[in-house]
């Protein structure tokens, strides 16, 4: 069995990444707890990346620094987007709408209520970290056909990837 797992920043409260950076180009913003880092700061000497658990940051050889995540920041606070746009490009470009964007920290919002629904949880609680996203549990597999004649059913009409997909899964 094959599982896709990203491994994009979670944003931790109490990121191991920003408490290693020796010129502080690792940080937190206070205002949202997103963390980023000031690439005019960085000097690439990999500490951030040795101290995350969970292989979130990446150094770039061209720029000479440390990248990662930045919940693209710039698009969900950017007021000239519609607000269904104002979100994670991840999240918007994911064909099979696995990701999920919202606030957690507001249990009525939708993703609060996804997560509590489908028993989201944290990537190894154990380090202390508190990461702020939440895994899903895979679904249950659909163990009896789904309603409605398969032959309606015309692959033709999926994305490009899903087809694809499809005929992998058929085989």
């Amino acid at each position: 069995m094959t599982v896709h797992f990203p491994r994009s920043c979670l944003h931790c409260e109490d990121a191991a990444c920003v408490t290693v950076c020796p010129t502080g180009a690792s940080y937190k913003r206070a205002e949202d707890g997103i963390v980023l880092v000031d690439e005019d700061k960085c000097i690439g000497c990999k500490l951030c990346s040795w101290a995350c658990p969970y292989g979130a940051r990446e150094y770039s050889e061209v720029r000479g620094v440390m990248q990662k995540c930045t919940l693209c920041v710039d698009r969900i606070y950017n007021e000239s987007l519609d607000p269904a746009d104002r979100q994670p490009a991840c999240v918007l470009a994911c064909p099979t709408r696995a990701r999920h964007f919202g606030d957690l920290g507001d249990v009525e919002s939708p993703v609060s209520r996804l997560v509590a629904a489908r028993d989201g949880q944290a990537l190894l609680p154990e380090f202390g970290y508190r990461p702020v996203n939440r895994y899903l549990p895979p679904r249950p597999r659909r163990t009896e056909p789904a309603p409605g004649p398969a032959e309606d059913f015309d692959p033709s009409s999926l994305p490009p990837l899903l087809r694809w997909a499809d005929r992998l899964l058929s085989r």
